[in-house]
C-alpha cells in the first residue's frame, strides 16, 4: 500500500512546491526510542563510529527508562538534520525516531475577551472544540450560516475573515453574474435598501459575533465557530424574510445538486426576530418556508419573544410554527434559569440557551454586552453549524446526499443532548438547556468515523482543506506505537510524527506550508492506513 500510494503521488502533477517543516520543531534535537536490548551508551558508540564518522550527535538525557526513549542533541552546523533522521530510522537498534516539538495548549482560543463569554462555556463549546472548531465538514465543504437581521459591519476585525462571499458573483461590475436575480450580491443582500451594501447596526452585529466571530486570532472574542462563513441579509418585513429565505434555499439547492461546484452549504439560519401574539397559522407563507429550507438541509434557530408570557396560549411568530426544521429557544441567564423577561411554551419552545449579558461584537471594531432571546438564538444557530464541522466523512456526505434527513439527525442530537435543568421543566419541551458537546457526542455515535483499513487502522485529518493547522486523529490498536509520515505531492517525505500509545490526536502546524495536496501514511507494526488533505491559499475566503 505504501508503494502504491507513493507511485500515485509521484505521478500526480505538482502544484505549488513542497512544504517546509513547521517552525515549532526544536532545532538540534531529536527523540529516539531504542529497542529493548539496546542501551543508549552502546548505541551511541556504534552509531557515531559507523554512521556519523566521529561525532556531532550525543545523548542529552534519557526521557523514559521503561520505554527506552532518549533525547539526542546534534550540531546543526556539521550535521544535516534530514540525513540524520534517515540514518536513525535505518538503524537496527532504533524503533522510532522523531523530531522534538514545542507543544501548545489545545483548542482554547487566544482571544483576549473569551473569559467574558460565559454562554460558550455553559453550553460546553470549549469541550466541543476538542472535536472541531468549525468551518468545514469532514469532506472539506465550507459551512455557512445565514443571518437575517438589521445590519452588519462587514469590516469589523473579528468578523471580516468569516463573511461569506458569493463565488458566482464579481463584486462591483453591475452584472448579475450568477443569474440569481441580484446584481453584485457578493456578501449577501440588503433587502431593506434593495442593494448589496450592508449597514452597520448593533443588533445584527452582535448576533453574528456569537455565531462566528473569528476565533484564535488574538482579537476580541470568539464565535462558537472559530472559522465559518456568515451569509448576511438585512430584513425588516415578512416579505423581506420570505425573499431572503428563497435566496438561501437557492444557494443550498445549487450546492446539493452540483456537489459543491455552485451555491453554498448553508446549514442553519438565525431568526432573532419575530412578531408577538400571532400564530403560525396567521402567516402560512412565512411558516411554510421552514419546511422548504429543511428539505434542502437547513435548520433554523429562532428565539422566543422578550415578554414573560406563554406563547402556546397567546401566539408568537415564528416560534409557534410546527416545522421539524425549526428549533426554538428561550433566554437563560448565568444562573442557568429562564430570564424573567423571556416568553416560554412547553409545546413551542424546545430548550433554553444562554442569552442575557452575552459578550460579543459591535459595529466599528467595538465589543459589548447583548441581551434577550436575540442572544439566545445565535447560540443555537452556532451549535448547529459546529456539529456539521465534526470530522466525519459519513456526516458530510449525508449532508449532500440526504440533506433533509441529516438536518433532522442534527436536530435530534441537539434535542437529546440538552442538560436537564429543573427550572426549565415547565417552560420548554425538553426541560433542558443547550449543550453542544453532548450533542456532538451523540451525533458522532450516529455517524461513525470512516471504515477502518485492513488491520483495523484508521487515519482522519481535519479540517480538510486547511490553512494554518490540521488535527490528525488515529484509531486502531491504541496500546501500541505508530508513526505517521507526511508526503508532498511529489511523494517526498516532509514530516514525521510519532504516535505514543494512547494518544489519538495530534496537532500539526501548517502555517508555512505551500498550498497543495499532501498525503499522510500511518504505520503501526506493518499495518498501514493513508489519506490525503489539502492546504489552501492563505488569501482565499
Amino acid at each position: 500500500m505504501w508503494k502504491k500510494l507513493l507511485w500515485v503521488a509521484l505521478f500526480l502533477p505538482p502544484l505549488l512546491g513542497s512544504a517546509q517543516k513547521s517552525a515549532t520543531i526544536i532545532q538540534g534535537q531529536v527523540l529516539v526510542k531504542l529497542r529493548p536490548a539496546a542501551t543508549p551508551q552502546n548505541f551511541m558508540v556504534e552509531f557515531a563510529t559507523h554512521s556519523r564518522s566521529g561525532g556531532g550527535v550525543w545523548v542529552e538525557k534519557s526521557l523514559s527508562k521503561r520505554g527506552n526513549i532518549h533525547l539526542l542533541r546534534f550540531d546543526t552546523v556539521s550535521v544535516d538534520p534530514d540525513m540524520l533522521i534517515v540514518e536513525l530510522r535505518k538503524d537496527n537498534n532504533v524503533e522510532y525516531a522523531q523530531w522534538d516539538w514545542e507543544v501548545e495548549t489545545r483548542s482554547q482560543p487566544n482571544d483576549p475577551n473569551v473569559a467574558d463569554q460565559w454562554g460558550i462555556f455553559t453550553i460546553q463549546a470549549d469541550k466541543a472544540w476538542d472535536l472541531t472548531t468549525g468551518g468545514v465538514t469532514g469532506r472539506g465543504d465550507t459551512i455557512v450560516v445565514a443571518i437575517l437581521d438589521s445590519g452588519f459591519d462587514v469590516l469589523h476585525e473579528d468578523l471580516r475573515p468569516n463573511i461569506w462571499t458569493n463565488r458566482g458573483e464579481i463584486p462591483g461590475d453591475g452584472i448579475d453574474n450568477d443569474k440569481n436575480g441580484y446584481i453584485d450580491d457578493y456578501q449577501g443582500w440588503n433587502f431593506v435598501a434593495n442593494a448589496p451594501d450592508h449597514i452597520p447596526e448593533t443588533h445584527g452585529q452582535s448576533v453574528a459575533g456569537i455565531i462566528g466571530a473569528r476565533g484564535n486570532n488574538g482579537r476580541g472574542v470568539t464565535g462558537i465557530n472559530w472559522q465559518i462563513k456568515l451569509m448576511l441579509f438585512e430584513t425588516r418585513m415578512v416579505s423581506d424574510i420570505i425573499a431572503a429565505y428563497e435566496y438561501i434555499i437557492d444557494q443550498r439547492d445549487r450546492y446539493n445538486k452540483t456537489s459543491g461546484r455552485e451555491g453554498a452549504l448553508v446549514v442553519a439560519t438565525n431568526a432573532s426576530f419575530g412578531v408577538n401574539r400571532i400564530f403560525c397559522s396567521d402567516q402560512p407563507m412565512w411558516g411554510q418556508m421552514y419546511d422548504r429550507m429543511g428539505e434542502v438541509g437547513i435548520l433554523t434557530a429562532a428565539g422566543a419573544a422578550n415578554n414573560p408570557w406563554d406563547i402556546d396560549a397567546v401566539g408568537d411568530m415564528p416560534t409557534t410554527c410546527s416545522s421539524p426544521y425549526l428549533m426554538t429557544v428561550l433566554n437563560t441567564d448565568n444562573y442557568d434559569q429562564k430570564y424573567l423577561g423571556s416568553a416560554f411554551g412547553r409545546q413551542s419552545i424546545d430548550m433554553g440557551a444562554p442569552g442575557q449579558n452575552s459578550y460579543t461584537t459591535q459595529p466599528f471594531g467595538r465589543y459589548g454586552t447583548f441581551n434577550g432571546n436575540s442572544a439566545a438564538a445565535p447560540h443555537l444557530a452556532g451549535a448547529i453549524a459546529l456539529l456539521y464541522g465534526l470530522p466525519r466523512y459519513s456526516l458530510a456526505d449525508a449532508a449532500l446526499t440526504k440533506p433533509g434527513e441529516t438536518a433532522l439527525a442534527v436536530r435530534k442530537a441537539l434535542m437529546e443532548g440538552v442538560d436537564p435543568v429543573e427550572g426549565l421543566t415547565d417552560f420548554t419541551a425538553t426541560g433542558g438547556r443547550l449543550n453542544v458537546f453532548r450533542a456532538a457526542q451523540l451525533l458522532q455515535n450516529q455517524f461513525p468515523a470512516d471504515a477502518p483499513t485492513e488491520g483495523g487502522e484508521r487515519l482522519n485529518i481535519f479540517p480538510n482543506p486547511a490553512r494554518d493547522e490540521v488535527f490528525i486523529e488515529v484509531e486502531g490498536q491504541e496500546s501500541s506505537d505508530c508513526e505517521i509520515t507526511i508526503f508532498n505531492i511529489l511523494g517526498q517525505p516532509i514530516q514525521y510524527l510519532y504516535c505514543p500509545p494512547g494518544i489519538r490526536r495530534q496537532r500539526l502546524v501548517t502555517a508555512d506550508w505551500a498550498p497543495g495536496t499532501y498525503f499522510a501514511m500511518l504505520n503501526r507494526g506493518g499495518k498501514v492506513a493513508a489519506t490525503k488533505f489539502m492546504i489552501q491559499q492563505r488569501n482565499q475566503p
